[in-house]
Parts: structure tokens; C-alpha cells; sequence
């Protein structure tokens, strides 16, 4: 019977493997001979206390070659939506609220689609439902005594629920006593013209009566002639 071929193993150089060591003894790998590199190598990054910067881009940095580290300024940051706030609890920084709304106006609160609003910067004037317009003849011109004069005036939008007592004291009609103030109406009649009408004056029980009930309504100067007063001369 032939006898099994005799089989050799050599290493790649021509050596016997393991230095010719018998099988089951430990060997020693030869130390790797250090090599020689034309390039520097990078030096180290500076030390800072500091975190990095972190980076308003979101997406993975471009392939760079691999030196041993990587610079602060390639670490891709968390979104911050994801970053734990350093307060002792993970939750987002609370939003503060819209500021409410201001209310709107109340209808009191316009009249003709103005309104009156005060110094404190939230207080309003509510004004009456109804008013008439009342022309007050100036400087103490009496129309009936100078037929034909120019006449100079002021125009008032009046509540018609007015005592003429009060609108006596407002439109400051001038008196040292109460039978010395007062208001008288006029008629015109055309062609510069005009006629005496009733008057009021500031003691008279008549002038404790709302405007509205003497016809001075909002029907005048639409529908029905104006209302044209002068100054009450004692």
C-alpha cells in the first residue's frame, strides 16, 4: 500500500510557518517596521471650554478624509426642535399668548362714524340715539333787526333729548343772572329776511323741556326747514 504523499507547508516568503515553531506553541508576530509618510500630519485641534457653533444646516457634510479626527465644524447638529432645554425638564420653551383682541366699539360708542375716545386710551363716549342740527348765529347778531347782513355762524349736532336749559348753559350764552341767558329762534323767509321767534331764557319754566319738544327733531333741516337760533339780548 502506498504511503500518503509527504505534504510541506512554506509561507509566501519561502519560510516554514510559525518560524518552524511545532504546532500548539505561541509565537510572536514580528513588530511592523514603522512607515514613512511625505505628508505632515494635521496638527491637533485647539482646545476651547466652549461648545461648537452649531450649524444652520441640517444635512450630512460632504466626504472628507479620515486624519485621525474630525473638526467641531463637521459634527452635524441636532434640529432644534430636538434639543433638551438646560432648565431640569425636557420640554420646549413656553410661546407667549397673542394679545386678545380688542372688543369692538358698542353702536352708542360712533356717531356718523366718529367717536370720541378719552386720555386713558380706553374710554369712549356713548352717544345719544337721536340728534337735530342747530345753527347759532355769532357775535351776538340779531338777523331780524339788519334784513339782508351776511351772517356768520356755528353748526351743533344736539342730542334731542336735551333740556334747552342745559343747551342754554353749553352754548355758553352770556348773563350774570338766569333771566339774562337764554336763546331765541329765527324764521327765515327768504330774500335775506327773517323773522323773531320763540324765546328761551334760563329761569323760564318752558326751557326745562327736551328740544324734542318744542319740534327742535331730527326731521329739521331734512324734511322740515332748519333750526337757526340767536343770543337772547336782555
Amino acid at each position: 500500500m502506498p504511503s500518503d504523499p509527504e505534504v510541506r507547508y512554506i509561507t509566501p516568503h519561502g519560510g516554514p510557518p510559525s518560524g518552524g515553531r511545532p504546532p500548539g506553541m505561541p509565537c510572536r508576530m514580528p513588530a511592523r517596521a514603522p512607515t514613512l509618510s511625505i505628508f505632515p500630519e494635521p496638527p491637533p485641534p485647539p482646545y476651547s471650554s466652549s461648545p461648537p457653533p452649531l450649524l444652520a444646516h441640517t444635512s450630512l457634510p460632504a466626504a472628507i478624509p479620515f486624519t485621525g479626527f474630525y473638526p467641531w465644524s463637521h459634527f452635524v447638529p441636532w434640529p432644534a426642535a430636538l434639543i433638551p432645554i438646560a432648565t431640569g425638564a425636557h420640554h420646549q420653551s413656553p410661546v407667549s399668548p397673542p394679545p386678545p383682541a380688542r372688543p369692538e366699539d358698542p353702536p352708542g360708542a360712533k356717531l356718523d362714524g366718529a367717536k370720541i375716545e378719552f386720555d386713558d386710551g380706553i374710554s369712549t363716549y356713548i352717544f345719544p340715539e337721536h340728534h337735530t342740527i342747530i345753527h347759532l348765529v355769532a357775535h351776538g347778531h340779531q338777523p331780524w333787526e339788519y334784513p339782508g347782513e351776511r351772517l356768520t355762524f356755528t353748526v351743533h349736532k344736539v342730542p334731542c333729548s336735551m333740556p334747552i336749559k342745559e343747551l342754554i348753559r353749553r352754548l355758553g350764552c352770556p348773563g350774570v343772572y338766569d333771566h339774562e341767558r337764554g336763546v331765541v329762534e329765527c324764521h327765515e323767509v327768504g330774500g335775506g329776511v327773517w323773522l323773531k321767534g320763540s324765546t328761551f331764557r334760563l329761569h323760564e319754566d318752558q326751557s326745562k323741556q327736551r328740544i324734542e319738544e318744542v319740534g327742535w327733531t331730527p326731521s329739521r333741516g331734512t324734511t322740515r326747514k332748519p333750526i337757526w337760533l340767536a343770543v337772547y339780548k336782555a
